[in-house]
Parts: structure tokens; C-alpha cells; sequence
């Protein structure tokens, strides 16, 4: 069955029990390297308040489901945006003393599962402050990662912890909506209509969360945080990156046509690991981010039978949270490259959708899940075309997954894998998706 499934549904079964799988049930002496996560502590967290996904947005009510270790995240956005921001690991909020209120989602359903992540956009919940210290929060008995502390959230008539959820704007989500805004102005397109989301979607090289990416421990007088050993950092990045390629495979289902990379960690991990697939730009892990900037890099997917090239351009910039002085300095020039990219063709206005083009490929996440509409089916054209219909509705809707995995294999083959300590270096911007 799993082959016949389209690759972002396949991803979505495969994703969401991932980390409880590693950690509870994989066998041996040794814990999985990635229990690692688990050393972060459990979290605060919520649940939909009914059964499946809501029927518009994330604004649904929701209940308080206690305290949990956090899910994997899947890419966030729609599958095919042509904007691609990458990051080394999602961020864990709640770990920082004024984001204890944060909430994290835990579903019972892999259809509310995908559902936040395709919409959540530029946000993520939280009780408010109020709400927080009223069921009991703050102070020293809420602190991770040893704190078992579970909110005193009062039952209704039907025995559930309905919560008021509040949406906490993110710093580095802000930022590439701004960035979108601007691209839209330089291009003379609608105001207004290009959205974090929509247009650009984020995803990261390893799906589990942490506070950060780093195999040292602070120096006091700085909080202490959970630290990778080598063996832990090379066993998750051989599992999660190399092994099960959850980030690749959903790299060549979405085959974005504009690939945003900020900071100078994100940057040496991910030209370290693909640094034999660039077309142009010849792009190094040693290459400081002001040389990665000065190159014209474009990644190579591959080709198609009848020679189309399946490329992106990729684009470096300074982290705009965790080197925001940096990032003042040079923000022009990351829109002067969107907006190059857009004059060149990867990056194009669609007056049908008021949106950007999609980039090519088929896709049936949202219909398929049964969790929304699809407003570009019109426009997405599959790689692999004609495609090979089968007698079997499942099989015949996976029309592009022997393309994708083909290109994929000629992709890695023969890649060079590096030692992670050489590219995947300490993440000083919190995990790729700072607060």
C-alpha cells in the first residue's frame, strides 16, 4: 500500500509516529540516537476539540491535552509553494521562560495532523498569559525539561479542558512575509495577496524540535540546555536526513523553484550535504555567507525524459533573528535576488489564483486528506506526463511518485555523504526557526 500512496500523503503516516517509534519501540541495549529529543522534557499541549480536521483555518476550539514530548513536524504550507525556506531542526519554544505558555500540538488523528501543518502560517499557539496564570502556570514547578507540572484547566459537562487558544506571531515567519510583500511591490503585483503559507513554505533538514541544534553546553551564567553528544548528532542525521530522507523526499514532491537558506549554520549543513548538485554558483561549505550571496547558486533536481531541467535557485542571506543587525544590512540584496529570480522565470504571478505558479509537479495532499480545498488543481501539472494510470484509484493518483523517486536515486547516487561533524555545526539561531 505505502508504495501506492502519493509521496506528501506517505509522508504525513510516516512522520507523525516517527519519534515515539525510535524512542518506545525500536530494540537494543542502547536508547535510539534519536531519544536524544526526549531529553528536551514534555510540553504543554493541545488537541482539537472535536473529531478531524476544522473546517476553516485553525481557529476551532480546543482542549488541553496535558503535557507531552513534541511530534516531528512535517513542511509547513502548501506542498507545492515555489519559495522553500529551510532550516536545520524546528525551534521548541516552550523551553524559554516567557514562552511557557506556548502550546504544542498533539493529535490523535493524522488528518488534524496535517491540517495544522499545512495552515499554520505565520503563528503558533498559546495560552494567553492570563489563562496560563490562572490554571496555575509559572515558576520554578514549570520548567523544563524536568518538570511534570500539568495545568489545572477546569472540565466542562462533557469532561474536556476546552482552552482558548491565542496565535503568537513569529519573529522569523514575520520575516518572510515581508519578504513576500516586497517582491510583490519591486514586481508591481497585487498587494496584499502573496502569504507565508500560500506562496512560501518552511521545512526542516531533521523533523524533530529542540531549543537548539548544538553538541555543546552553554557556559554559565547562561541556562543550561540538553547537548547532543557526536554519536546522538550523527545517529539523527543518519536516520532522519540520509536513511528515511523525509526532508529529500519532500524536497522532489514539491520541487520548489526558489530555495531560501539564512544563517551561516543552515547554510554550510545544507550546501555540505547536496555541495555535488549545484549547476552553478559551485557553492562550498566553507563559503561565508557574504560569498554564498555574491555566487548565483541553482540546484539541479535532475531531468525529465523529454530534457526539461528541473532546477532552483537558491538564495543565502544572514539570519534576520539571530543576527538581526547583519540582517538589516543586507535584506535588499536577498529581495534583489527574489526579484531576479522572478524576472528569470522560477518565480511567476498567477492572475487565476492571485498567487504565484506553482512549480511543476501533481499533488493531492489537501483533497486527498479531506482537509481543504485546493485552489491551484487547475495549474499543477504532473512531472511525470503522460502519466500512468492504473484500474486502482490510490495507485492512479500517485501519478508522479516513480518520477520523483527516479530522480531522487539519480540525485543521491554517488552523492558524497560527509562527516556530519564537518558540515552540520552547532545552530546558534535556535534551530533554524528562532522566536
Amino acid at each position: 500500500m505505502a508504495t501506492q500512496l502519493p509521496t506528501e500523503i506517505e509522508l504525513v503516516f510516516e512522520l507523525m509516529p516517527c519519534q515515539a517509534e525510535r524512542v518506545a519501540q525500536s530494540p537494543g541495549p542502547q536508547p535510539h540516537a534519536c531519544a536524544y529529543f526526549v531529553e528536551w522534557g514534555k510540553y504543554h499541549s493541545f488537541d482539537y476539540a472535536s473529531a478531524g480536521p476544522p473546517k476553516a483555518g485553525l481557529s476551532g476550539p480546543a482542549v488541553y491535552a496535558g503535557r507531552a514530548a513534541l511530534v516531528p513536524e512535517m513542511l509547513s504550507g502548501c506542498r507545492k509553494a515555489p519559495i522553500l525556506a529551510v532550516g536545520i531542526n524546528p525551534n521548541l519554544p516552550g523551553w524559554w521562560p516567557n514562552l511557557r505558555p506556548s502550546l504544542n500540538p498533539l493529535f490523535d488523528e493524522y488528518r488534524q495532523y496535517a491540517h495544522y501543518f499545512r495552515y499554520r502560517g505565520t503563528a503558533k499557539p498559546e495560552l494567553s498569559e492570563q489563562d496560563y496564570q490562572a490554571f496555575g502556570g509559572g515558576g520554578a514547578n514549570d520548567e523544563p525539561p524536568s518538570a511534570t507540572f500539568e495545568l489545572n484547566v477546569p472540565q466542562d459537562a462533557a469532561g474536556d479542558r476546552v482552552i482558548a487558544m491565542h496565535w503568537r506571531a513569529q519573529k522569523m515567519y514575520l520575516v518572510y512575509q515581508e519578504l513576500l510583500d516586497a517582491l510583490a511591490a519591486e514586481m508591481g503585483w497585487p498587494a496584499g495577496r502573496l502569504s507565508v503559507g500560500e506562496d512560501l513554505s518552511y521545512a526542516n533538514m531533521v523533523a524533530c524540535p529542540s531549543a537548539k541544534w548544538t553538541t555543546q553546553a552553554p557556559a554559565p551564567p547562561a541556562p543550561p540546555l540538553p547537548a547532543m553528544t557526536p554519536k546522538q548528532r550523527d545517529g539523527i542525521v543518519s536516520e532522519c536526513f540520509h536513511s528515511r530522507k523525509y526532508f529529500l523526499r519532500q524536497l522532489f514532491q514539491s520541487l520548489p523553484t526558489v530555495i531560501l537558506v539564512f544563517s551561516q549554520n543552515t547554510a554550510s549543513t545544507f550546501v555540505g550535504e547536496l555541495e555535488q548538485r549545484f549547476s552553478s554558483g559551485s557553492p562550498k561549505p566553507t563559503d561565508s555567507i557574504d560569498t554564498l550571496m555574491s555566487k548565483s547558486v541553482v540546484l539541479h533536481y535532475g531531468d525529465l525524459p523529454d530534457g526539461t531541467a528541473l532546477e532552483a535557485q537558491v538564495i543565502f542571506g544572514p539570519h534576520p533573528t539571530g543576527d538581526p543587525g547583519t540582517w538589516a544590512a543586507r535584506k535588499n540584496d536577498v529581495v534583489a535576488q527574489l526579484v531576479s529570480a522572478a524576472k528569470h522565470g522560477r518565480l511567476r504571478f498567477n492572475p487565476s489564483t492571485s498567487r504565484l505558479a506553482r512549480p511543476p509537479g501533481s499533488c493531492i495532499f489537501c483533497t486527498g486528506l479531506g482537509i481543504g480545498p485546493c485552489d491551484y488543481r487547475a495549474e499543477l501539472k504532473p512531472i511525470d506526463n503522460p502519466p500512468v494510470l492504473t484500474a486502482d484509484r490510490i495507485s492512479g493518483l500517485a501519478v508522479d511518485k516513480a518520477m520523483q523517486r527516479s530522480l531522487l536515486a539519480q540525485f543521491v547516487s554517488g552523492l558524497r555523504v560527509p562527516d556530519p561533524q564537518t558540515v552540520w555545526g552547532d545552530d546558534d539561531d535556535n534551530g533554524g526557526e528562532p522566536v
